[in-house]
This record gives structure tokens, C-alpha cells and sequence, in this order.
């Protein structure tokens, strides 16, 4: 459908419930090229359609993915969901220097940490880098697939806030999976969540803001193993 993830949702094999009655389905993610193990706004987009348009009676619904089974519950005007943490290690600069020199168009660079079960490269900006520069680069994102690797399927350039109202701010690259830049990634947040709590002395809840072109605002709450995310949805299309 040449947009960064579609959703498809199936009744699971057996069950004679209808999407309206029953809280579990399966659910599978698709970028323009491939498919992936996980993605936070297309879980939040067919929880939206179930919850909102089919008018599903339940609470809390429970999707069986390739990363385990994730849950949407609906909150008010929001759903939160709860993915799987997906913390990493902080490496060193030189080990992705090709790459990040690539993704950061000359922006000074503070840290960098992997995840090694997602593939992610969060490149963590000096604090001096403000929002608007993050803003303005323009990388070229097909060069980032010369470089030989094989370990990074997807770039985080983060950066540290003043709190007001967000903790911290990033754009996320990932040609690998056909996504120049995408707008905003629940996934990605599985990752900078674990990272930015290390740096604030093991602090759970943040406030993010993606800001790509078309961006949003998450609200996370670190657990021991997973990463709830909650955010708003709107329907801009429809179908029958």
C-alpha cells in the first residue's frame, strides 16, 4: 500500500466470534517491502478501527504477533499499548561511524546504542544540538544502504529535551525496510525508552515527540520487560 507499515488482522483459527464480540486476533505488519517483527502505530491504528468503527465490546484486546502477544487497551480518547522492551547496549561511535556519519549531516554526536533483537541504532545528539536542527537535516537515506553491514535494519537520531513538555525527541530512518523516514514508531520507542532511562537515573514514565514531517506525541511507562505506550489516533479514511 506504499506506506511505512499496513496492519492485517485475522480472526484466530477456530474461534466463531466476530470482530465486534471477541478480545484475540492475529495480527502482522507489512512495510512497502517486506514484513516486521513489530510495529507500535500500525497496532495502535487496527486497534483504532476495531475499537472505534466495528465498536468492539471489550476493554483490552490481544493481539498474537512475532513478538509475543501485545495488548491494546482503550483509554478515553487514547489506547495504550504494551510492547516488549527492547533495551540494548551502549557501543561505541566508530563501530557505525560510516552509518551515523550518513544519518547526522555533520550534527555533533554524544552516544550511540544497538539492539541487537531489533536491529535499531539509536544515535543519541550532543545536549548543545537543538529541536529545530533535528528538525532540518536531510539526510541521504539511500546511501546508508552502501554501507557494508548487517546489522542495522533501522536509525534513531535522539535527543535530549528540556522536559517541557518533552523528555526527549527523535527522527527514525529505516530504507532497509523500504522506510525512508517514518512518521512515528511505537517500535523505536521500545528502544529509546530503556536508553533515556538509563541516562535519567532509572526513570519510568516520559513524555516523546517524534518529529518528522508528520509527527506525534508518545507518552511511555517503562516496565521490567515491557514498554507501554500510550498516543491518540485519528481515522482520516474509510472503506466498504
Amino acid at each position: 500500500m506504499n506506506i511505512s507499515e499496513t496492519a492485517f488482522v485475522t480472526r484466530i483459527a477456530g474461534d466463531d466470534g466476530t470482530f465486534k464480540s471477541k478480545d484475540r486476533f492475529n495480527l502482522r505488519w507489512f512495510t512497502p517491502t517486506n514484513e516486521v517483527p513489530l510495529c507500535g502505530h500500525a497496532t495502535l491504528a487496527a486497534a483504532t478501527v476495531i475499537f472505534r468503527q466495528i465498536q468492539n465490546m471489550n476493554k483490552v484486546l490481544y493481539f498474537t504477533t512475532k513478538s509475543g502477544v501485545l495488548t491494546a487497551t482503550l483509554e478515553n480518547d487514547k489506547i495504550a499499548m504494551e510492547l516488549p522492551n527492547n533495551a540494548g547496549t551502549v557501543r561505541p561511535v566508530s563501530e557505525f561511524y560510516e552509518l551515523i556519519e550518513i544519518i547526522t549531516c555533520g550534527l555533533p554526536v554524544n552516544q550511540c546504542y544497538f539492539s541487537e533483537k531489533t536491529g535499531k541504532l539509536l544515535v543519541r545528539l550532543e545536549d548543545s544540538v537543538s529541536r529545530e536542527e533535528l528538525e532540518a537535516i536531510k539526510p541521504e537515506v539511500e546511501a546508508l544502504m552502501t554501507v557494508k553491514q548487517s546489522k542495522v535494519k533501522g536509525i534513531i537520531v535522539t535527543l535530549k529535551s528540556d522536559g517541557n513538555p518533552y523528555d526527549f525527541v527523535s527522527r527514525y530512518f529505516a530504507p532497509w525496510n523500504g522506510i525512508r523516514e517514518d512518521p512515528v514508531t511505537g517500535s523505536a520507542h521500545t528502544v529509546l525508552a530503556p536508553y533515556w532511562s538509563t541516562i535519567h537515573g532509572n526513570r519510568k514514565e516520559f513524555v516523546a515527540r517524534q518529529c518528522s514531517p508528520r509527527g506525534g506525541d508518545l507518552y511511555l511507562t517503562l516496565g521490567e520487560d515491557k514498554v507501554r505506550v500510550l498516543g491518540a489516533s485519528v481515522i482520516v479514511l474509510a472503506g466498504k
